[in-house]
């Protein structure tokens, strides 16, 4: 099956059909949470810098909004997500509330993780949100799995939606787990974040294809390499590819083509690094997701340009508050640094005492 690039064209396309379902309060709810996801990485920067939050690395996503926004919308309750370190904000899209995202952050005793971690290294499959690693690739596997639990279980309307960048794509579980998952044809959606860079190795030397979704081809499913900074393509494309999976048509790939604005992580200072040009820092900035949708909502007569504030004051108050009741949440106790380890029911020896 032939990789499809995304060309527009005046006739329907099928992935274009999604979009004319999309009410008004679907358009802002796309435009809120792309602000959310900026506010969230711009709020915690801040307070990094001013010295209020002393934990971690931050690993925004800025640049990189229309992803969350565009891939998150499309998805069900009973539905499964596989998400990255640059995808925090999916987190909460997908049900996880923000103070308890928060308290992960800041390593509190509230969060997930109960203060063991400070960033992404967590889930709530309450919310059918699948724990994350720093190892991308080998998250694709783990997705597969849980697809196939899904089926097994006879859940045919639930999928799972997978992330990882394009440096992962170059890993042998990439391979292993798209192979498996299209012999099976599991209800699996990979998303790509191709944001032209796995740190700090442009995607020249990690691929030699056009793109990361010409390899779909290689398994025979789909794959969409689209705008990644225009949320609509992004939305459509996943629900396209969502809608497939629910069908029993088995597993795609869409390879959003973004960019990376900011560093690897807060730490990563690119351009005193050099290894990305000025100039492509600065072309790349003015295909700002978030004013091109609101470009387009207004030209489209979808919203006055009064209805729709830069930041929506409610979503940067909702950003706030919940940093906030993280700063002010208990600390965790050092008796818990030894617990959530061990399976206690099988009466394990505790080799530490």
């Amino acid at each position: 099956m032939a990789t499809r690039t995304k060309n527009r064209t005046n006739s329907q396309t099928a992935e274009q059909r999604y979009r004319d379902h999309l009410t008004k309060a679907d358009h802002y709810e796309l435009y809120r949470r792309m602000w959310l996801s900026r506010l969230f990485d711009e709020t915690l920067l801040d307070f990094k810098k001013k010295a209020r939050l002393k934990r971690g690395n931050l690993y925004a996503s800025i640049g990189q909004e229309a992803i969350n926004a565009g891939t998150s919308l499309p998805l069900k309750p009973h539905d499964y997500i596989s998400p990255i370190h640059r995808d925090m904000p999916i987190f909460h899209f997908k049900g996880m509330s923000l103070e308890s995202i928060m308290c992960q952050v800041w390593g509190k005793a509230e969060a997930p993780t109960r203060g063991k971690d400070s960033w992404s290294h967590m889930g709530d499959l309450s919310a059918g949100v699948i724990h994350s690693t720093s190892m991308l690739g080998s998250t694709i596997p783990v997705a597969c799995g849980v697809a196939w639990a899904l089926r097994l279980d006879g859940k045919t309307d639930s999928c799972v939606v997978a992330y990882t960048g394009e440096g992962a794509t170059a890993q042998g579980v990439f391979h292993e787990g798209m192979n498996f998952a299209a012999v099976h044809k599991l209800p699996l959606v990979l998303i790509v974040e191709n944001n032209q860079y796995a740190y700090s190795t442009p995607t020249h030397l990690g691929y030699a294809t056009e793109n990361t979704a010409a390899r779909a081809s290689g398994y025979g499913i789909p794959g969409w390499s689209i705008d990644g900074n225009d949320v609509l393509e992004v939305y459509e494309h996943t629900s396209l590819a969502l809608a497939r999976a629910r069908a029993g048509d088995g597993p795609s790939i869409v390879e959003c083509m973004t960019y990376r604005v900011r560093g690897h992580a807060d730490h990563d200072d690119t351009r005193a690094m050099g290894y990305r040009p000025v100039e492509e820092i600065e072309r790349w900035q003015k295909e700002d997701p978030i004013p091109r949708y609101r470009e387009y909502l207004i030209k489209n007569k979808i919203f006055k340009a009064s209805e729709l504030p830069s930041p929506p004051p409610d979503v940067q108050k909702q950003v706030l508050d919940a940093a906030e009741y993280a700063i002010n949440a208990p600390e965790p106790e050092a008796h818990t640094a030894m617990e959530d380890i061990y399976d206690e029911s099988a009466g394990v020896t505790k080799w530490s005492k």
